[in-house]
């Protein structure tokens, strides 16, 4: 098997159906398997998608474990050469798993691949980012970076100041699509995905466990995958997902900075997301 595609769902079967059916649709020149673990979801009995789509490994979750927790049981099932994490609300726009498989297995200092992610609107994602390093919070302040070379600029702050047209090679990527050999798991600190967070920034720890294995992370453009991404989420649901990844992302940086350089990173950080929160409110945003 050269490819297990591990999906959680969480009370989104219209949404996971899609999924799968596109990587039936899409999905070419690869032995692969589909497994969908299913994180204790009320709005439908999981066994639905069994009926729907027999072929697929169906992992039922009596609790909800979580994006890390969910993505641990996949792997634990999985049996192909690589895995691919993937988002229940993305479809396939093109055979992205055989342009990021045909490329890995050809790299063997890349440890991780991701796509291009692309809205519904045709509007295209900024999934890949730098490390949210002292350095990197100062030049969103100081933005000294305007005066360099527009591809040097964009390779240093890559978000949204990249236009994701091309290839780069980030610190770390969103876990809506990660594509890597299933024989790293064996060499992480945890012998599997890092679950230091249920959710949010749990991706980029990943990345960061990753890179300190000196495996390098890279952005293929040409592989193109439509996500909704956060189609809907109220004000209070959206304070929530703040407040949880400052929370996470503080006690991320003190495995990045485990030193006195935390405090100077969590004083800038502090300081920006309370500004830029005030900001929001202020416009009537939440």
């Amino acid at each position: 098997m050269q490819l297990s595609i591990i999906i959680i769902n969480y009370n989104t079967f219209e949404l996971t159906s899609k999924c799968i059916q596109s990587l039936y649709d899409k999905l070419t020149g690869l032995t692969f398997e589909i497994i969908l673990v299913d994180n204790a979801s009320t709005e439908c009995n999981p066994l639905l998608f069994k009926e729907k789509f027999p072929a697929i490994k169906l992992m039922v979750s009596e609790t909800n474990t979580g994006f890390t927790g969910g993505n641990n049981l996949g792997v634990e099932a999985a049996v192909g050469e690589y895995l691919l994490l993937l988002n229940s609300d993305t479809e396939l726009i093109n055979n992205a798993p055989k342009i990021c498989y045909d490329y890995i297995t050809t790299h063997p200092e890349v440890g991780m691949v991701t796509c291009q992610l692309i809205y519904p609107d045709g509007r295209i994602q900024q999934n890949t980012r730098r490390f949210r390093t002292i350095g990197w919070e100062l030049l969103e302040i100081f933005p000294v970076y305007k005066l360099w070379p527009k591809k040097k600029a964009e390779e240093r702050m890559l978000h949204h100041y990249f236009d994701h047209t091309r290839f780069v090679k980030a610190d770390w990527v969103w876990g809506a699509y990660m594509m890597f050999p299933r024989k790293i798991i064996a060499e992480l600190p945890q012998k599997k995905l890092s679950d230091d967070f249920f959710m949010y920034c749990e991706d980029t720890l990943w990345c960061l466990d990753f890179h300190r294995l000196g495996y390098e992370i890279h952005f293929l453009p040409e592989a193109k995958v439509m996500h909704v991404h956060k189609a809907s989420v109220s004000k209070d649901r959206y304070y929530w997902i703040w407040k949880s990844t400052v929370t996470n992302q503080l006690k991320l940086m003190k495995k990045y900075y485990p030193d006195w350089r935390w405090y100077v990173f969590a004083t800038i950080y502090r300081t920006k997301q309370m500004a830029a929160w005030a900001v929001l409110k202020l416009r009537g945003k939440i």
